[in-house]
């Protein structure tokens, strides 16, 4: 037998998750991180698994990893002292930004720090015009000069960006051979290859930010990967990248910024498997952790991807306000709301929840770890929504006491009872989550009522009847494992790197030939890729695509290209482009030459598909799976009702739950709603939706 295993380490948990992959068979487990250092509790945590499936490591055919450490390093500034190489007369880029300000009447707007202080970014004497000319060659004195100067400032990365490299990116490479002759241990970054993107200030920040992450990311997956190998593992060991594709550990190694998204893009994936076995294709991804709530849309079966993102806003839900990154990634929307989020009251007098976490350390009173400030896991467990004798398990125990004790002050606050507190912080979140969702539905011109919902997270089936019933969406779609729904994404992502390269044209005027050797570049390095990762030509998928827009408009549309270049007629990408851009904004301008910027590669390699285990059928009472009953507080009713609660183990398929009801599992606990009714499928999918007697 063969297993593989995938393990997400997130801001209060790490997650695992075991499948044989000749059976399918899925075991999950999940364990508190060790904040300080998180490698340390996600081994033991593997070791602890494997010894609780009578598995060592070398039974193991992959391991796939997702990390929160890059963003997080990024969020708390604790990355490594980067010096910038620049042209002359451009290093004041990551300052300047796009000279726009995302909100124009604040007269105390901040910005993060540069990741490159200004007195280590060095203007080198060199230039290149737009179309790719030198006009200069690189002074490679002032090169040297800057290396001495960044030896003695205790620099630990290099970053390189020069104006227009990614139209020829000769100078900077120049500049990175002098960089290695004088200093060959130094970890550098050069734009060319990390962004090689039209945008000075995206690409540069893009740029600075992996040469901030490198050496503890090194460091990082050097020792997770030599503690491995030590533990007897000899299989191959892939990161997961935000564009929501794994890759091996030294190519994640190269460029550690694309995996700041790591985990959501796996839960995302996650969302859409298991959307496609209840047979929709359509779906609003919704995972609520223990810090953070995500969402992500899923059309037509696949995760949408953007071509950029934000990272470390200082207004942390503000656009504009953060990191810049030029890479693909699974277009996700964070909400401050989590089972840690802290309930408080603002200036005004009204109640908040977020964006502060408890996280894991302390984390919420009720985790009797010193923790007294009321979270939102608090409300819920003095609603009733959890068993305090069965959180993780029973591994864990939670203090429904300690819980009414931290929402003791709120209550007094308002005038109000412990307990009609607490579900005022839990409709409250729900509310949160519910605009955040509708935010990102509705910027990507699609109705809510047409999707349906699939969560997970250790409080997404807490929380998600509630969301769901906000926007009007009709069914809820709760995932075998939901707790740990982003290690099990982790098991179905496809093994694939993304190229990119800007070569800015209007279509009538575009090189078809300078375009195929573009292509040609990036699917040579992909190939490459595929067969250190062990997968052939043959079983290689090559996907291509460009960033167009109207001329004269500022932000682009991703087309699809077809296989063989050769044979597109103009006519026909014109087509192409009218409908994509038609199905985003509904409306097409007349006569408006198109421009191309930046073309695309996707390259994955194929891999035996997951398969599903299918739970026995069984009759539609539930009675069997019945464990008890206790008292739970609704809205709708205003009151506790007594409410069967389930055991999911033992549920079959075919059974029908109706609400009131709760379905626990050892990572995540099913609140079924009054009025509401679950139906568990061939797959063992939890399907909520209005009871048809409603």
């Amino acid at each position: 037998m063969t297993f593989e295993l995938g393990f997400d380490i997130g801001g209060t948990f790490t997650d695992f998750a075991l499948q044989n992959t000749e059976s399918g068979e899925l075991a999950i487990f999940k364990v508190l991180t060790t904040a300080d250092r998180p490698e340390v509790g996600a081994l033991d945590g593997m070791s602890t698994f494997l010894d609780q499936c009578g598995l060592r490591h070398v039974q193991l055919l992959n391991i796939f990893h997702g990390t929160t450490l890059v963003a997080n390093t990024l969020i708390e500034h604790k990355g490594a002292l980067v010096g910038l190489l620049t042209t002359a007369g451009f290093r004041d880029i990551l300052e300047m930004r796009t000279e726009q300000r995302f909100a124009i009447y604040d007269l105390f707007l901040q910005y993060p720090p540069p990741l490159s202080p200004r007195y280590l970014r060095r203007g080198i004497r060199e230039r290149i015009d737009r179309d790719g000319n030198i006009l200069e060659c690189v002074c490679e004195d002032s090169v040297r000069a800057a290396v001495e100067d960044f030896k003695r400032e205790g620099v630990e990365a290099i970053a390189v960006a020069c104006l227009h490299s990614y139209r020829n990116p000769a100078n900077e490479q120049r500049i990175a051979e002098i960089v290695r002759a004088s200093w060959p241990d130094v970890p550098l970054a050069t734009s060319s290859d990390i962004a090689p993107e039209i945008r000075e200030y995206e690409r540069t920040s893009t740029t600075v930010a992996n040469a901030y992450t490198l050496p503890l990311m090194s460091r990082y997956l050097k020792t997770m990967d030599a503690k491995l190998a030590g533990s007897g593992f000899g299989g191959n060991f892939y990161l997961m990248l935000s564009s929501g594709s794994s890759a091996l550990v030294s190519a994640a190694r190269k460029q550690p910024i694309r995996l700041v998204e790591s985990g959501p893009a796996a839960g995302a994936l996650a969302a859409a498997y298991y959307g496609e076995l209840a047979g929709c294709k359509d779906l609003l991804s919704f995972d609520m952790g223990g810090t953070t709530a995500k969402v992500a849309l899923v059309h037509d079966g696949r995760p949408a991807v953007a071509s950029n993102l934000e990272v470390a806003r200082v207004h942390r839900f503000t656009k504009g306000s953060g990191y810049p990154l030029q890479f693909p990634t699974v277009d996700i929307l964070e909400s401050g709301a989590g089972g840690g989020s802290i309930a408080w009251v603002d200036n005004l007098g009204l109640l908040k929840v977020g964006p502060q976490s408890a996280g894991s350390n302390p984390g919420p009173a009720c985790y009797g770890f010193g923790g007294d400030a009321p979270t939102v896991t608090d409300a819920d467990l003095v609603l009733g929504y959890l068993n305090p004798d069965y959180f993780l398990g029973g591994s864990m125990k939670l203090d429904r006491q300690a819980a009414r004790q931290a929402l003791a002050p709120l209550a007094k606050t308002f005038d109000w009872s412990i307990v009609e507190t607490a579900d005022a912080i839990h409709q409250l979140v729900n509310e949160n989550m519910a605009a955040t969702a509708r935010i990102h539905i509705l910027e990507s011109a699609r109705d809510p009522r047409n999707y349906a919902m699939v969560c997970f997270g250790g409080a997404g089936p807490v929380h998600a009847a509630g969301v769901a019933s906000i926007l009007g969406i009709a069914e809820v779609i709760v995932a075998p494992g939901a707790g740990v729904a982003s290690a099990i994404g982790l098991l179905i992502a496809p093994i694939a790197f993304d190229y990119s390269h800007s070569y800015p044209t209007t279509l009538a005027s575009a090189d078809w030939r300078a375009v195929a050797d573009l292509f040609a570049d990036m699917e040579t390095r992909g190939a490459q890729m595929m067969n250190d990762a062990g997968i052939s030509t043959g079983e290689t998928v090559i996907e291509r695509s460009v960033d167009g827009r109207f001329q004269g408009q500022l932000h682009e549309i991703q087309v699809p290209l077809p296989d063989d270049l050769g044979v597109m007629k103009v006519d026909e990408f014109i087509a192409r482009f009218n409908a994509r851009y038609r199905d985003l904004y509904h409306y097409l301008p007349d006569h408006t030459p198109i421009e191309l910027l930046t073309w695309r590669v996707r390259v994955s390699g194929m891999r035996a598909p997951v398969k599903p285990a299918r739970l026995p059928q069984s009759s539609p009472d539930p009675a069997s799976a019945r464990k008890g009953e206790r008292p739970v507080y609704f809205s709708e009713i205003a009151d506790f009702v007594p409410t069967p609660v389930y055991d999911r183990y033992q549920l079959c398929a075919g059974m029908q739950i109706p609400g009131p009801a709760i379905v626990e599992e050892r990572e995540s606990t099913i609140v079924v709603r009054p009025k509401m009714e679950a139906t568990v499928d061939d797959y063992g999918n939890v399907r909520l939706a209005r009871a048809q007697a409603d």
